[in-house]
């Protein structure tokens, strides 16, 4: 199921409320990154944003971040920044502006006054995204970097943001990587490092399990290649914002 945004007058007045109680903290307190790899929280919980996106056609000038769509709960739900997974809410960024629950993806659209915060670089990888991967220049066996906050790994910069997997299969669609996930980097970022450092897809289920009697874990996820082309059928269009 597939649902917009309408914004109410509620909705306006809950943001206007919230940038005069964030105006009346300092000025001197620097604003927190809105970027992939960063600790959103919600009514669903505490999850991981993804990439920054640009809309084109009748969204062109809105910004937008996205997340897994278990990850919020109803469009025009308000969406704050978190010091990590189990942590404190920091600051309301924006609204959630679109879900796909069929294939578990979300986007936000950054208010703007919080437009300015906005780093479409990956936690803790400066260079990365640079472009969209796909079937056609990824494969099995590609490294893939994760930068995000599961639980445990939420802990330190290090295991937040250096954490790498391995391409286990991808459809375009969905994908199937190997490496250390936990509950909390769902709707965080993937990227492919080995396809020129270029933003892939993002996280929705985290597991492990053993097969032909060898452990493995790891995470399942929407291909940007493909949720790119779900959302523009159903006239959501947006665009990957580059480093």
């Amino acid at each position: 199921m597939k649902h917009w945004l309408q914004r109410t007058a509620a909705v306006a007045a809950s943001a206007l409320l919230a940038s005069l109680t964030i105006a009346g903290i300092g000025h001197a307190q620097e604003a927190a990154p809105i970027q992939p790899g960063v600790s959103i929280s919600s009514g669903g919980g505490y999850c991981t944003l993804n990439w920054i996106y640009d809309g084109e056609g009748p969204l062109a000038g809105k910004v937008y971040g996205g997340t897994a769509a278990h990850c919020v709960t109803e469009v025009g739900e308000r969406i704050s920044l978190a010091t990590g997974s189990l942590g404190e809410n920091i600051q309301e960024f924006g609204s959630v502006a679109y879900i796909d629950d069929d294939l578990d993806y979300a986007f936000i659209e950054v208010d703007a006054d919080a437009v300015g915060q906005v780093n479409p670089a990956l936690k803790g990888h400066p260079a990365i995204p640079t472009g969209v991967s796909t079937t056609e220049t990824s494969g099995t066996g590609d490294v893939m970097q994760f930068s995000g906050n599961g639980v445990g790994f939420h802990l330190l910069p290090l295991t937040q943001e250096q954490r790498v997997g391995i391409l286990h299969s991808n459809d375009g669609t969905q994908h199937y990587v190997l490496g250390a996930v936990s509950p909390g980097d769902s709707g965080g970022p993937v990227a492919d490092v080995t396809d020129g450092n270029k933003a892939f897809g993002l996280v929705n289920t985290v597991g492990a399990g053993v097969v032909n009697g060898l452990p493995y874990a790891g995470e399942g996820g929407v291909s940007l290649e493909g949720m790119f082309a779900d959302a523009a059928a159903a006239g959501f269009t947006v665009s990957l914002r580059t480093v």
